[in-house]
């Protein structure tokens, strides 16, 4: 351990200290503006690729012939690629939350009856290992928060003088129906916390995760996961992972060459839809981004049959052709693989071209084709 001393640094200071060691930058002033907006720091993070690896950490001399533009068209592709996964996540995680609620509250109990919408409100319906009185307080907090809030709303709606009486009652309606919680709390006193549907709404993907994992009934999460096209043990796995990748793509971090704090678990039943050839590679593929695409798409082939998601990715690999995926664990030939074949349908030629993903970077500036040559050669470096 040791102080941090290193002095703060101008945006002109860090584009020179990045021409010292080696890289090149054809135009400074539009460097800067993309300094100022982005960050040294947030870039510096996509510049680690293109340097040269020795046993001093401290050189950070950057490969020959590599050009600001390579650094900034992965940190782009990296941020499309974010938002590519969080459209799967998104679509995933209404799916989860709709899944719990629905089988829980149709699957009978001992007795024959339907657990019902406030099944979540009996601790005997979780395992012993989860916090169930943790979700009580989550739920009644939030509620609590809104209810303050309304009340807030309805006493500055009644302070009103210069409104109608007629006017101030259409108010009065539409704050106590803003939102579900609202409606619930303007409606309802029994039970004091909401159906399934609505609390399942008020968690987070992390509350979430927890919540399916601690369920206590094995048959409910079998079903559950079923219905999503897995079993119980990947779901499980699968949702955990997706939490820390959800989180990744939310706080802007970077994802192509992550890798993962924990290993998803990978299907091995011959029913759950899964890649024909494991990647052969070097790099842990159950710890890339390669293996949870896959996981995406394999509960999307479940939650969205038809959707395109798989044919956008595949646009986006073609569209960065240089991005050297044995650092997100996708062999070369990943498209070939019959689990993709059926996700992608009908192939469609790719239409990008180098001159327009330089256009999407930056409409006043274009690579000219030695530098791209430059760039291509590195890629393959």
């Amino acid at each position: 351990m040791r102080k941090f001393d290193k002095p703060e640094k101008n945006n002109q200071e860090l584009i020179e200290e990045w021409e010292r060691r080696g890289l090149e930058i054809p135009d400074r002033q539009r460097a800067e503006r993309y300094l100022e907006f982005i960050s040294y720091y947030r870039l510096s993070a996509y510049t680690i690729p293109f340097q040269i690896q020795t046993s001093s950490t401290a050189s950070h001399t950057f490969k020959s012939g590599v050009s600001f533009d390579d650094v900034l068209m992965l940190y782009v592709f990296d941020r499309e690629l974010r938002l590519l996964v969080m459209d799967a996540i998104e679509r995933i995680e209404v799916a989860v939350r709709a899944q719990i609620c629905n089988v829980h509250s149709l699957e009978k109990n001992n007795n024959g009856d339907p657990y019902g919408a406030f099944w979540y409100l009996d601790q005997q319906n979780f395992s012993t290992r989860y916090s169930h009185s943790h979700l009580l307080k989550n739920i009644k907090d939030q509620l609590d928060r809104e209810r303050s809030r309304l009340n807030s709303d309805i006493h500055n709606i009644k302070k009103r003088k210069n409104i109608a009486q007629e006017k101030q009652q259409i108010l009065l309606e539409r704050v106590k129906k803003e939102n579900f919680l609202r409606h619930y709390l303007s409606e309802y006193d029994d039970p004091n916390l909401p159906p399934c549907w609505m609390m399942a709404e008020m968690l987070t993907w992390g509350d979430l995760s927890h919540l399916y994992a601690g369920l206590g009934s094995s048959v409910i999460k079998k079903k559950i996961a079923i219905n999503l096209g897995v079993n119980a043990e990947i779901l499980e796995s699968w949702l955990k992972a997706f939490n820390s990748i959800r989180n990744i793509c939310a706080h802007h971090g970077r994802l192509w060459n992550k890798e993962l704090g924990v290993s998803i678990k990978i299907p091995k039943a011959n029913t759950i839809r899964w890649l024909s050839v494991k990647p052969d590679s070097n790099i842990r593929f159950e710890r890339r981004i390669y293996s949870i695409l896959t996981a995406l798409q394999t509960l999307l082939y479940k939650v969205n049959p038809h959707s395109g998601w798989a044919k956008r990715l595949r646009t986006l690999m073609k569209k960065y052709p240089n991005i050297p995926r044995m650092n997100m664990g996708i062999p070369e030939n990943w498209e070939s693989d019959n689990f993709w074949k059926d996700a992608f349908g009908k192939d469609e030629p790719c239409t990008y071209t180098y001159e327009c993903q330089c256009e999407m970077i930056d409409d006043k500036y274009r690579m000219t084709l030695k530098n791209i040559k430059k760039s291509s050669s590195f890629y393959r470096s």
